[in-house]
């Protein structure tokens, strides 16, 4: 399903699609009834998106996984499709309505075992979590994004991974005061923050709505 908000034209996000691997059918029947039912499907990461999540996690085979903000989990599981066995990914949601979905969806994969769901406020448990992680995937508060990369970048391996989903907020960073976005303005601050931190290198790919590659040096 192509989004409104992708970067690329709809011809060129299509094919692209077409010429990257295949969902596993499970996630392709548990988007398909997201997009159906959920008002606000097109906050799931989506099957491109989901692909480039599992061969980054696959790539890095990272046994500390943390991802805010859950949703469907469908971006959960495809992050925890690169855990070793001994590997683990913690998932934050705030939203208690999600539950009996989010533990339905979980029931049907590969990793089940592997992921533990968390309903707690982000940064509360960032704050007071004694863990360090190799992967982290920021995709909760926009508006906390800042806060959430200081509390971090202390608690990540060297080496490790943030993926910054929604950077470019549908183009609007471009124009964040003179639109008057204040959602835009505090990603235009996360992006210039993270390219000048000397803690880390970043590169900001144009995949959906953007997705940065935050790695501590």
């Amino acid at each position: 399903m192509i989004k409104a908000d992708d970067v690329l034209p709809p011809d060129l996000s299509r094919y692209v699609e077409q010429h990257s691997s295949s969902e596993p059918d499970f996630l392709r029947n548990q988007r398909h009834a997201a997009e159906a039912e959920m008002p606000q499907a097109k906050m799931i990461s989506g099957a491109y998106q989901g692909r480039i999540l599992s061969m980054l996690s696959q790539m890095l085979q990272p046994r500390v996984i943390l991802e805010l903000g859950t949703y469907t989990a469908y971006a959960t599981q495809c992050l925890a499709e690169g855990l070793p066995e001994d590997g683990k990914i913690y998932t934050l949601e705030r939203n208690l309505d999600l539950k009996d979905l989010i533990f339905e969806n979980i029931s049907k994969g590969l990793k089940k075992n592997q992921i533990e769901v968390i309903f707690q406020d982000a940064q509360a448990f960032i704050e007071s979590t004694n863990l360090n992680f190799d992967l982290v995937f920021l995709d909760a508060n926009k508006k906390q994004y800042l806060d959430y990369f200081e509390l971090l970048i202390p608690k990540m391996s060297s080496g490790g991974i943030i993926l910054a989903d929604n950077v470019l907020w549908k183009g609007k960073v471009l124009n964040s005061v003179a639109e008057k976005d204040k959602i835009a303005a505090v990603l235009h601050e996360f992006n210039e923050k993270v390219k000048n931190d000397h803690r880390v290198e970043v590169v900001m790919l144009p995949i959906r709505d953007g997705l940065s590659l935050i790695r501590k040096k």
